[in-house]
């Protein structure tokens, strides 16, 4: 089916296409209404739109790329359609290179205030040139150090005219998001999902997938996006998958089972380094210039120890990013592993998944269709049914709070190399290993 609008490409559920195309549809109106505060009321009569919004939801449900269709739809230059998804406006936007669009991210561990007073707030103060909306787009709001979340909590208060606040967010939780910032957005929980909508936004990719490729990588990535495009483009993502289901087949085998449970730790912390190691030494040398290392004559004894602080303060930021880097590389791994071990409590639980299991849906007018319950790993049939077979439901459910429990432990900064051995030794005990 031809795309008409960006929203096509934004969930129904949870009245999220709704909410947000009603807003963009307002905003189109203000926006030629003048801004006398009348004016714009007039314009919007039933308040759907508003300057700051906070999407949540769980990771690879989209969040972050509803917020940038969105976006699209309040720069679309379009003179009927709202969002077109063809236009300028609508590609520049969500390609990032629009004038009137920041993509407010950083490479650290937080978002600092010195990032959000600097960067984000002045620039949201100034009136947009191009079109009729400035947008801040924050995928990692939950970043913002509470300093940096009170600063930008003074802009919302007090909003410039035209700029629209975009923010990003795993949940509403304190632990993820200010409360009082939370307070002034509007809140579009963007929920996981289905395959059938994974499948269909693979199928719509310029990568050019096959079918097969797009229903494949749809299934196995349990209703992340992200995951699914990842894993249908990137044979290294594909690898990594392997390793970490060999985990759970390797889970009667002791002696493999610790030997991988350390290979993929190592594999990890290696991928941390490849993926941060050009931006470490782009940040190194962007440092050192700014310091003026080499340099000779009165007061540079001092400044040479002032250098030396700055120099060791960032290896330490570097040390923490790739130690977060590491853990988030084997976390994919662990939900991997849980989504092979629903799979058996399934096929033990006596679930019927024929018919559903090697496809994640049927194409029907154009789109995809869910037909039931579905294996996540249809790849791995023979696994799943060899552990349901030796391992009961019960012993099944411990396993997968086992590897819940190696997740808590890395974000209480266990190292995830004694993680996943402390996992190992807790599912071979579930499952029976080693005991007569």
């Amino acid at each position: 089916m031809e795309q008409t609008s960006v929203f096509d490409r934004v969930t129904e559920a949870a009245g999220v296409r709704s909410t947000l195309e009603a807003a963009a549809r307002a905003a189109r109106a203000m926006s030629g209404a003048g801004d006398e505060p009348g004016a714009r009321a007039a314009a919007d009569p039933n308040g759907a739109m508003t300057h700051s919004w906070l999407f949540t939801g769980p990771p690879g449900s989209g969040r972050s790329t509803t917020a940038k269709h969105f976006a699209q739809a309040l720069l679309c230059t379009h003179p009927e359609i709202v969002g077109c998804g063809k236009c300028q406006g609508c590609n520049t936007a969500f390609e990032g290179t629009h004038a009137e669009v920041q993509f407010a991210e950083t490479t650290g561990l937080s978002i600092g205030v010195d990032y959000a007073r600097e960067e984000v707030i002045r620039w949201a103060y100034a009136l947009p040139t191009t079109a009729d909306w400035r947008v801040v787009i924050m995928p990692k709001a939950d970043r913002l150090t509470p300093q940096a979340a009170n600063a930008l909590l003074k802009a919302v208060e007090e909003p410039p005219k035209r700029t629209v606040f975009l923010l990003c967010a795993p949940t509403t939780d304190p632990a993820d998001f200010s409360v009082t910032l939370r307070s002034r957005c509007r809140h579009v929980y963007v929920p996981t999902p289905t395959n059938a909508h994974v499948i269909a936004e693979l199928r719509r990719d310029k990568t050019k997938l096959t079918a097969e490729q797009a229903e494949w990588a749809g299934t196995v990535a349990n209703g992340h996006i992200g995951r699914a495009r990842a894993l249908a483009t990137d044979e290294a993502r594909r690898n990594w998958r392997v390793q970490a289901l060999e985990l759970v087949e390797a889970i009667f085998d002791p002696a493999r089972s610790y030997l991988l449970t350390r290979k993929l730790a190592d594999a990890a912390g290696k991928e941390a380094i490849r993926q941060l190691e050009p931006i470490e030494e782009e940040e190194m040398t962007k440092l050192t210039n700014a310091l003026g290392l080499g340099a000779t004559g009165r007061g540079i004894s001092k400044s040479n120890r002032e250098a030396t602080a700055a120099i060791k303060a960032l290896e330490a930021e570097h040390k923490k990013r790739r130690t977060r880097k590491t853990q988030e590389e084997v976390d994919v791994a662990l939900m991997d592993m849980v989504g092979l071990l629903r799979d058996a409590l399934m096929v033990a639980s006596g679930v019927d998944v024929d018919g559903g299991s090697d496809n994640a849906g049927a194409a029907v007018g154009g789109g995809v269709e869910e037909t039931g319950p579905a294996l996540i790993n249809p790849d791995r049939r023979r696994t799943s049914s060899e552990l349901a077979r030796r391992v009961s439901p019960e012993g099944l459910v411990a396993c997968i709070d086992a590897v819940m429990d190696a997740r808590e432990a890395m974000g209480r900064n266990v190292r995830p190399a004694v993680a996943l051995d402390g996992m190992m030794g807790t599912l071979q005990l579930a499952c029976g290993v080693g005991q007569r």
